[in-house]
């Protein structure tokens, strides 16, 4: 063999003889051993150096369409090479996961079909029904078969950036080489993870979703939780590497993980160095993005890689754990920092450690799932005999996609209210990106169901009785109707659980501000395209030049009746040309523009709490950087836990979830998003101080609260009761009843905390007084007074709210378990905005309805399309021989036996939730009683009299509630919650009866 090929890759080739070579794109290496002179390798410079995207003249790659019917995804099968040179190169497959395993499978078949492995048994054997255990056979045979066209893969989760994608990869698509766009990010984690010598499959959601088709993106993210689970491994990408990540990771595996000397870690100033490494590990972007809570969770495992250096996620999660435990219960690794001299002059190093979105993805991951079996150690080989045939085994007995049996613990309220700190580029994504691991909710794209889908019967008819709900996923839906599904969402759910907290969620700060203009995940598709298509699938095209249409008198639309202004507004309708030819039928029907971002509300509306109202942000520190700091106290709701709460403002009075009083209005034109809930006022707001800043006592709330300085402004006497509880929202530590020595510890803390400058200043207590009682006081003022007003109320009691002014209303609302701050607003000529308020409803009827009849149109056209193939299959089998009662129930039946079952359920649901005994209503929806008459399926249940219920029945269930006063000339600002002294446990329904205070139904914009 002669040696003349130009290119050398170094490497360590095992043996003697010719030198291995290696595949890199079109060209083929040499592995040769690396001469000692060559030292470490390349610089970061140039192992970072990427592709630029206009260098090259190849065609830009597009994408084929995906089918809508079929569970499939697309694969990036990264071809080998190592850092050295810039390009990346690349080729897509797409996988089959539409078999009963939920296996990634080669496409087999015509046109590719899909993989038809699944459900050959039972009917393929002459009709005759089979024993268990050759069921069981036909089984483990038809799981072979997918296992051996398996396409193992690992899912990349990285931070996606916020720069331009000036850069490329190359794609190969049947022989031809085209170039897509990437961000920098990308183009990095694909050229360092890429093997030397074997292509490296992955998913990469960037590439693999076509980001420009909003219907595909939509159906892909109702398939993530499966993409991730079914991955051989989650691969993450932190970013390039520095001194301080190698220094962090090291530190981690040689010296974290053993705890022999942990003692030693924690306490010895040597190592103030690598505690400052390894958090400014916990602070990389990647740990700030919302997606990856739900890639972490649903991973069997994962490895983390940082430049060339990598480490597994348990290792990391292990140090993250201890890391915070010894800083949360002792601040031990905040007094190395302060030995140290290098770190003497920055205060509160660690101060809030348990607030990064490292922690609380170590934290949250660790509670989102109980798993059923334990996944193969991390380290052990996956490909000898004995690990294929324990998986085989685990596949066998799973009864879910997920392989290792794991049950959701976490509801999408918790989820979402308490992941605040974590960030996403598109808005929609706060809730979107955690439907696949929440207990109560599964994401649902309607545009993933096609040609008679039985899951789309079950989604639709049997709702109510699903244990996790379908939350329908689409980014051309309007920011402000997201908001408003995910708080009925929550509300409706919690209803269900404990009714007194429902409406807690209004508390929860939780939202991203709304964005400007379109989702950025949708494309910039024109009105032609999506008029065309939805015409070409529910309305069939007209005849054209027949008599009839000469004769018709074509309407003149620029002649428009009385009022036609206010609907043009809702239809905007375009006059055609003189001379242009007659457009189709369809062409003429008013199209909603619900679905249009840019129609959108130009603001949120009050009861949707902004995530910027949360109790920590990140945000830059002097000497530190980027570093969790707190910027709002916490919420007095407290975290949404079930059977639990920190107050009972309303007692036992749940949510009145009554269509006349609970309901949602979108009025656009009038550009508010208005919610109707149950309530009356307790009282209003006299007095307002100004806010606390960075958690500091101000001597005006020490005036206002009764408390009198001693001679010579000591401050000696006890401080009122009225007052120190007020600061501590009347609760100590994890929410309970406030010991007694917070009164104490509030009156050292005036005394020490520089009163005289005009407030006390609580951080410096924590960090420098060196008294751990008064630290705990402090710490407590400071999770409850930072940035709220203390107010008094006419009734003289003491409050604190973040957002309050003089004259505001202090409310209770049923189903909230503390009270409310809301300002009252008039309507301008409230006689015309009532009429145009009363017009936008019955225009947001129509526009429902008009949603329902595409809907029930586009069913229709799904099911008869179904029917004929049914009908062109059995046809079909019986000229090839088959009996027709072979051949089963025909699709026809099948609907109508399913339709049957899921009323049947239904009915019997209802029955339990009335109280009445089975059969008292009948199949029609009719109940035994009234004009109904009774029911011939009742039997003996039912009562002789049609007007009186059993005994049994709790008719209560069934009477409409009295509609309480609402005055349509006001309406109502939330402002969010409150605490007022003494009527935080029911006191103010006392008042309420004492006083006569009427119930009112609060309109909040």
């Amino acid at each position: 063999m002669a040696y003349t090929q130009p290119y050398v890759a170094y490497g360590s080739p095992a043996g003697e003889g010719p030198p291995q070579t290696i595949r890199w794109g079109e060209r083929e290496f040499w592995v040769m051993p690396k001469p000692a002179s060559m030292g470490d390798g390349q610089s970061r410079e140039a192992r970072s150096a990427l592709e630029k995207y206009h260098a090259s003249k190849l065609p830009e790659f597009k994408y084929s369409k995906l089918p809508k019917s079929k569970k499939r995804i697309r694969l990036l099968q990264l071809q080998s090479g190592t850092t050295h040179g810039p390009e990346i190169h690349c080729s897509l497959v797409e996988a089959d996961y539409d078999n009963e395993f939920h296996i990634p499978t080669t496409i087999t078949g015509p046109e590719k079909g899909g993989n038809k492995s699944a459900k050959t048994t039972a009917e393929e054997k002459d009709g005759q029904e089979m024993t268990e255990e050759e069921q069981e056979e036909e089984r483990k045979k038809r799981l072979d078969a997918v296992l051996k066209n398996e396409i193992p893969y690992e899912a990349l989760s990285w931070h996606w950036g916020s720069g331009p994608e000036d850069y490329m990869v190359r794609i190969t698509q049947n022989d031809i080489e085209y170039k897509k766009r990437i961000r920098k990010e990308l183009g990095l984690a694909l050229k360092y993870l890429r093997l030397a010598r074997h292509p490296r499959v992955l998913w990469v959601d960037s590439i693999c979703i076509d980001q420009r088709n909003d219907d595909e993106r939509s159906q892909q993210v109702q398939m993530m939780s499966r993409i991730y689970t079914r991955s051989k491994q989650v691969t993450i990408w932190l970013g390039e590497d520095t001194d301080e990540s190698k220094l962090a990771i090291d530190f981690i595996n040689n010296e974290i993980m053993h705890l022999n000397n942990f003692d030693t870690l924690c306490s010895d100033k040597r190592y103030s160095d690598k505690w400052r490494a390894l958090m400014s590990l916990m602070q990389r972007e990647w740990f700030s993005r919302r997606w990856v809570v739900q890639e972490i969770a649903l991973a069997n495992k994962a490895r983390l890689y940082c430049g060339p250096d990598s480490i597994s996620w348990k290792a990391l999660a292990v140090a993250v754990e201890l890391f915070v435990e010894v800083e949360t219960a002792t601040h031990r690794l905040s007094e190395i920092m302060k030995k140290d001299e290098k770190f003497l002059h920055i205060p509160g190093w660690f101060d809030h450690v348990s607030e990064l979105g490292a922690s609380l993805l170590v934290q949250a991951t660790g509670r989102v799932f109980r798993a059923q079996r334990t996944p193969l150690h991390e380290n052990s080989p996956e490909n000898t005999e004995e690990a294929k045939e324990l998986r085989k085994q685990a596949i066998l007995r799973e009864h879910s996609i997920d392989p290792l049996d794991r049950r959701s613990l976490l509801s999408l309220e918790y989820l979402v209210s308490t992941l605040f700190i974590f960030k996403a580029s598109e808005p929609r994504d706060t809730v979107y990106s955690l439907l696949g691991i929440a207990r109560d909710a599964t994401p649902f794209a309607r545009s993933s169901f096609q040609d008679g889908d039985p899951s789309l019967l079950v989604l639709s008819v049997m709702r109510e009785f699903l244990e996790e709900k379908p939350f329908v996923v689409d980014y051309a839906r309007p920011y402000s109707d997201v908001c408003r599904d995910y708080v009925e969402f929550t509300i409706r759910r919690k209803f269900k659980l404990d009714p007194v907290q429902a409406l807690d969620v209004l508390c929860r700060p939780w939202a991203l501000e709304p964005p400007t203009g379109k989702s950025i995940r949708l494309a910039n598709k024109s009105d032609k395209t999506e008029k065309e298509k939805r015409q070409r699938f529910l309305w069939p095209k007209r005849r054209k030049h027949t008599p009839w249409t000469k004769k018709t008198v074509k309407p003149d639309w620029r002649q428009h009746p009385p009022g036609w202004d206010k609907v043009l507004w809702y239809f905007p309708i375009k006059d055609s040309k003189d001379g242009e030819k007659e457009e189709d039928a369809s062409e003429k029907l008013p199209k909603s523009n619900a679905g249009d971002p840019s129609r959108d509300l130009d603001h949120l509306p009050s009861w949707v709490a902004l995530a910027s109202h949360a109790p920590f942000t990140l945000y830059p520190h002097t000497g530190m950087g980027y570093k969790a700091g707190r910027s709002n106290a916490d919420p007095l709701v407290g975290q949404p836990q079930d059977g639990h709460r920190n107050y009972s403002a309303a007692q036992t009075n749940a949510a009145d979830l009554d269509r006349h009083t609970f309901k949602f209005h979108k009025r656009q034109k009038c550009n508010h998003y208005s919610l109707y809930v149950r309530g009356f006022e307790l009282d209003t707001v006299v007095t307002v101080l100004d806010a606390s800043q960075s958690g500091n006592i101000p001597k005006s709330w020490l005036d206002l609260g009764g408390w009198n300085p001693g001679d010579g402004n000591a401050y000696n006497n006890d401080p009122p009761d009225d007052l120190w509880r007020t600061l501590v929202a009347d609760r100590g530590r994890d929410n309970r009843n406030p010991p007694y020595y917070y009164a104490t510890a509030c009156k050292e803390s005036v005394q020490r905390g520089g009163i005289a400058s005009g407030s006390v200043n609580t951080s410096d207590l924590i960090n420098n007084h060196r008294n751990s009682i008064v630290a705990e006081f402090c710490r407590r003022v400071q999770a409850v007074i930072w940035s709220r007003h203390l107010f008094m109320t006419k009734r003289g009691k003491l409050g604190l709210a973040r957002s309050v002014q003089k004259g505001d209303k202090v409310c209770i609302l049923y189903g909230c378990t503390v009270p409310v701050i809301v300002r009252e607003a008039k309507k301008k000529t409230a006689q015309e905005i009532i009429a145009d308020e009363d017009f936008d409803d019955v225009i947001e009827s129509l526009r429902f309805g008009a949603r329902e009849f595409e809907e029930i149109l586009a069913r229709k056209v799904r099911y008869r399309r179904k029917k004929t193939e049914d009908e062109e299959e059995r046809k079909r089998k019986i000229q090839d021989g088959k009996r027709e009662e072979e051949l089963g129930p025909t699709y026809e039946n099948q609907i109508h036996e399913d339709i049957k079952k899921a009323r049947k359920l239904a009915i019997s649901q209802l029955e339990r939730q009335l109280g009445v005994p089975p059969g008292y209503i009948d199949d029609g929806g009719n109940h035994g009683s009234g004009n109904h008459g009774t029911s011939s399926d009742a039997g003996g249940s039912q009562p002789q009299d049609g007007n009186q219920f059993p005994q049994s029945v709790d008719t209560t269930k069934l009477q409409a509630p009295t509609t309480p006063l609402m005055d349509k000339k006001v309406y109502y600002e939330f402002k969010g919650e409150a605490y007022v002294h003494g009527m935080m446990d029911g006191e103010a329904l006392r008042i309420k009866l004492y006083d006569n205070l009427k119930e009112v139904v609060f309109e909040l914009r």
